[in-house]
Order: structure tokens, then C-alpha cells, then sequence
């Protein structure tokens, strides 16, 4: 056996996983830290699995304060002391080294910046919006389309337009449609087009750059199954799953938050901010 999806679930503080099914290729790289998203924080491997039962972590009152800071650092007396006791779970798909190369200078978690788990959200469900579905819609139009703009210069209403346009790829609902008439069962590369501009003016189009977990976790898995079927028809170099799950497991900082919001606020400026 080779390569196999499979799970993985244990709790922060256990010596040994709650339950483990599945299988792993043998050449793969050990994970020696992990992101637990129930803590907010990266905690590094004792032997085979963490021991942080009673990790202590230091929640500073400025994000200056935190910048350089991780669990491990000792208290000041600008900081509160917390004890924690959590549980992790993980969806793991094609082997854990998609997780382990999320660099610790990246993870500045929500109770050390202050940011709210919606703001995170947000900034998450951006970053997924503005990279890999604009990847996804300018891989499929330039197989009809040789002659593209740089990628760069392209966004979701200039490709979503012209693949429109193209007419190729037509909805089982046809063009412009709303969230309510697109079926599960709907799953034409025309229908995903769709699915794209709709979740394109929903996150673009938000006055309070939050999202909340109920929307999060319903776009999440809409968008899991949407990148598996492009993956199969645009084959890219690398898979739009793996740079998904790779958005998924890092840490949020408050400077991508503040670059998508200043993004966002740009366009609306330029006048480029229009429903699609």
C-alpha cells in the first residue's frame, strides 16, 4: 500500500493518539510539530507524540508584545498565565507532510494578536478566493485561451467574463444564477464557475470582513469538492488541494489580515468591485 487518504485524531497532552486509522507511506518525512487549532498554537513533538498537558501559554496584551513570543517563553508581568488541556482533530488526505511544512514564523495565533476566529475565517476564505480559484478559472480558460494575460494580471471578474463569453462550459442553471438553484448534484465544470463568482461576491463584497464558523465550514466543504473536480480536469502542476489544505492548517497574521482588507478596499476604490 502506497498512498492512501486516510484520518487522523488525538488530544494535546495524550502520549499516545485517541485512535489513528489509516496508513502513511514509510518514506515520509516524521512530523516534528503540529498546529493545534483548539489552542491556537504550534507545539512541537516529544519523541512520537506531544506532551503539553500543562503547556503554559503567555497572552500578551499588545501584538507587539507577542511577535517574537511562543508557549515556551517564560511569564512576564505583562502577560496571564492559562493552563490548557486540548483536543486536536485533523482531516488528513494523501499523507501528513502536506502539514508539516507550515513555518512557525507564520502562526501568530488569535489570542496572542487579537484577532477574533471570524476575522481569521475571513482572511482564510480571501486567501482562497484571490490564489486558488482565480488559479483554477485561469488554468481552464487558457486551454481555449492560449494567449492570456499574465496571471497576475487577472482576477475572477476579468476570467469568470470570458469564459462566459467562450460559452464552453455551460451551467446546468445557465449563466448568473444564485446560490439557491445550484444543486449538490450539480457538478459540471460550469457549475463550479459559478460556485466561484458567487463565493467571489460574497467574500469581496463584505462590509465587516468577517465570517462566521456556520458560512466558514459550509464554504470549506463546497470548496474541497469544487478544487478535487479541477484537479481532474485542469491537471496543474500542483494539485489546488495541497495549496488548499495548506491555507487551511497555517496560522493567520494580523498583516495578511490587514493586506486583504487594504486589497479589498482598493478595488472598491478603482471602481473594479462590481457583482459579477
Amino acid at each position: 500500500m502506497t498512498n492512501v487518504s486516510f484520518d487522523k485524531k488525538w488530544e494535546c497532552g495524550l502520549t499516545k493518539p485517541e485512535y489513528v486509522t489509516g496508513s502513511n507511506k514509510f518514506r515520509d518525512v516524521l512530523i516534528t510539530e503540529y498546529y493545534c487549532e483548539t489552542c491556537t498554537a504550534t507545539h512541537k513533538s516529544k519523541e512520537e507524540w506531544s506532551d503539553l498537558q500543562s503547556q503554559e501559554l503567555c497572552l500578551f496584551q499588545s501584538s507587539a508584545d507577542a511577535s517574537e513570543s511562543y508557549p515556551q517563553m517564560e511569564t512576564t508581568s505583562k502577560c496571564k498565565k492559562q493552563m490548557f488541556t486540548t483536543k486536536v482533530r485533523w482531516n488528513v488526505h494523501g499523507g501528513m507532510t502536506t502539514f508539516a511544512g507550515v513555518s512557525e514564523e507564520s502562526i501568530k495565533t488569535c489570542s496572542l494578536t487579537g484577532l477574533t476566529g471570524q476575522e481569521i475565517n475571513f482572511t482564510k476564505m480571501g486567501m482562497i478566493v484571490l490564489n486558488i480559484l482565480v488559479d483554477a478559472l485561469y488554468d481552464l480558460l487558457k486551454q481555449d485561451k492560449p494567449n492570456l494575460p499574465l496571471r497576475s494580471n487577472c482576477d475572477i471578474t476579468y476570467l469568470y467574463n470570458e469564459l462566459r463569453n467562450l460559452n464552453k462550459h455551460i451551467p446546468s442553471n445557465y449563466w448568473g444564477g444564485t446560490w439557491q438553484i445550484i444543486q449538490v448534484t450539480d457538478i459540471a465544470i460550469g457549475d463550479d464557475i459559478e460556485r466561484i463568482r458567487l463565493t467571489r461576491n460574497e467574500i469581496q463584497h463584505s462590509r465587516t470582513f468577517t465570517l462566521d464558523d456556520k458560512r466558514f465550514n459550509d464554504l470549506h466543504h463546497m470548496i474541497v469538492d469544487l478544487v478535487k473536480r479541477f484537479d481532474q480536469h485542469n491537471k496543474p502542476a500542483r494539485l489546488y488541494t495541497d495549496h488548499l489544505n495548506d491555507i487551511f492548517a497555517k496560522g493567520v497574521s494580523e498583516e495578511e489580515v490587514k493586506v486583504l482588507k487594504h486589497q479589498i478596499i482598493n478595488e472598491i476604490k478603482s471602481g473594479n468591485f462590481a457583482f459579477i
